[in-house]
């Protein structure tokens, strides 16, 4: 046969593939030569090449051997059914890797973020991943202030216990403020600044350095919803106007 004109030694040199492993894909039935030479040695053609090609990419996609021989001797796949399949191997594949490494990100921003709980329990304490999800827009955002380092490192020693401690006092601020906006309250009163101040005392408590200042600055983010997690907004119409408000009227109240 014309085609016929590639040793072993010449086929491991041309596809990677070792002598012993062609050795032992012809024992197997997997791969055998079209021919042998008067002398006994195998000989491959093209089709024996175009066989070859696909193994190892088979073997990459995880099938086993018995599986190559089954779907490379099934006489109903075509080239393009071979090309097709593998494709939605690779396709499967990618899948999988892109989700793993949406894990290792979220793990990264979690750690980024100073979160060091596993995922049960960020699951546990913050209900959803929408926080870990923007941790990453938080440090681009904040990641080379002082009080950005300082959040992290305070909160990477966080137990579950103490995140649950905190996130119960954040959300009794929140109810509380939203309280008074919905009892139309002026941002200015008393009841609301005192709210402000809580709110402070809290960052300061369980995040970073916060005078009236800071305290301010950061309203202009609640005000604009920048705020990183739940907006304020989504608890009550114009409540992120409402802290802002209450915020700078009780830094006034401390000048």
């Amino acid at each position: 046969m014309d085609d016929i004109e590639h040793t072993v030694g010449t086929v491991a040199e041309l596809t990677g593939v070792s002598i012993r492993t062609l050795h032992h894909y012809d024992e197997i039935g997997l791969l055998t030569p079209t021919d042998r030479s008067a002398s006994g040695y195998r000989l491959y053609g093209d089709a024996d090449l175009q066989r070859l090609q696909r193994i190892p990419f088979y073997r990459e996609l995880g099938l086993g051997l018995d599986a190559i021989a089954a779907v490379l001797n099934d006489p109903q796949v075509s080239e393009e059914d071979h090309l097709r399949r593998q494709r939605a191997l690779l396709s499967e594949r990618v899948a999988r890797y892109t989700d793993m490494i949406a894990v290792i990100d979220k793990e990264l921003a979690a750690r980024a973020a100073g979160i060091a709980l596993t995922p049960a329990e960020r699951l546990e304490v913050f209900g959803d991943d929408r926080l870990i999800d923007r941790a990453a827009e938080a440090e681009r955002r904040w990641g080379g202030t002082t009080h950005f380092a300082q959040r992290r490192e305070r909160s990477a020693d966080y137990t579950k216990a103490e995140w649950l401690t905190l996130r119960a006092e954040q959300r009794e601020i929140h109810q509380a403020l939203a309280d008074a906006l919905r009892a139309n309250i002026p941002a200015d009163a008393p009841v609301a600044m005192d709210l402000a101040e809580c709110h402070r005392l809290h960052l300061e408590r369980w995040f970073h350095d916060c005078d009236h200042d800071t305290h301010a600055h950061l309203a202009a983010d609640y005000r604009d919803n920048r705020r990183i997690g739940l907006n304020y907004n989504d608890m009550a119409p114009g409540l992120s106007r409402y802290i802002h408000d209450a915020i700078l009227a009780n830094r006034r109240r401390h000048s």
